[in-house]
């Protein structure tokens, strides 16, 4: 009886140890944290200068507008139940619906990430775009708030320069904007490019949003905080392929047609 006991327990032993493996696999020492938009080094801030620049007219890019509207007067939609998000903090639906979007892409915009991807072999477009959200939640709540700080670690310095006039002049008026993102309704690549060792990569956004201003008094002067618009974005990110820093800014805003 006292060998059975043995046996049965070596048993349980076993099965319970191919469980283990089974959820949590094998690590093999070479994993490393996903970060695809992490902010940059604020030293390194504004080099090459030429990333903020319009490349046909040279002029700096202007800072965020209130962008086209394409919805008004609904309530948000509510969001179905997610699937876990992965380690780049997208759920596999997410990941499957960029994935899917980039193959209907152009052959211009397939063509431009895979010679991106060709200079920077780390470079992921699924992941880029879950690193570009965060980055417009921030960016655009950021603004609104004046937190230039911020801002200047995200932003080219020609585009920042821009950002920061505009909250100046608001903070000079006693004016106070609050934004916020609802959510993103859409996240798409619509144009990617390498040129030389500058690889540029414009994202069409739709969001959700709720905008409003106030006076030094609180008084509302502009926007309701009860009201969500739809608005699309245009931007554009850039990065020096040849840098060692791996961090994309963003170097132009566009008001699509």
């Amino acid at each position: 009886m006292q060998h059975l006991d043995i046996v049965f327990f070596a048993i349980v032993a076993v099965v319970l140890g191919w469980k283990l493996y089974s959820v949590l696999g094998r690590r093999t020492g070479n994993e490393r944290r996903v970060d695809p938009f992490a902010r940059p080094d604020p030293k390194d801030l504004g080099t090459p200068k030429d990333l903020g620049r319009n490349r046909e007219t040279g002029e700096a890019p202007t800072p965020i507008r209130r962008p086209t509207l394409v919805r008004s007067d609904r309530e948000p939609a509510v969001e179905p139940q997610a699937e876990p998000a992965s380690r780049s903090g997208m759920s596999p639906r997410d990941r499957r619906q960029i994935e899917a979007d980039i193959a209907r892409a152009s052959d211009s915009v397939r063509d431009g990430l895979a010679a991106i991807a060709k200079a920077d072999p780390t470079f992921n477009p699924v992941d880029f775009i879950g690193g570009a959200k965060i980055a417009f939640d921030m960016i655009v709540e950021g603004f609104a708030a004046g937190e230039t700080k911020m801002l200047q670690s995200l932003l080219a310095r020609d585009l920042y320069e821009s950002f920061a006039s505009v909250i100046a002049d608001r903070q000079a008026k006693g004016l106070k904007q609050k934004t916020e993102v609802i959510g993103i309704t859409q996240a798409q690549i619509v144009g990617a490019e390498l040129s030389g060792r500058i690889a540029r990569v414009t994202v069409k956004f739709v969001s959700e949003q709720t905008s409003v201003t106030e006076d030094a008094q609180g008084n509302v002067v502009e926007g309701d905080a009860t009201h969500v618009d739809s608005i699309i974005d245009i931007w554009t990110f850039a990065r020096d392929t040849g840098s060692r820093d791996p961090n994309w800014q963003l170097v132009m805003t566009e008001q699509p047609n």
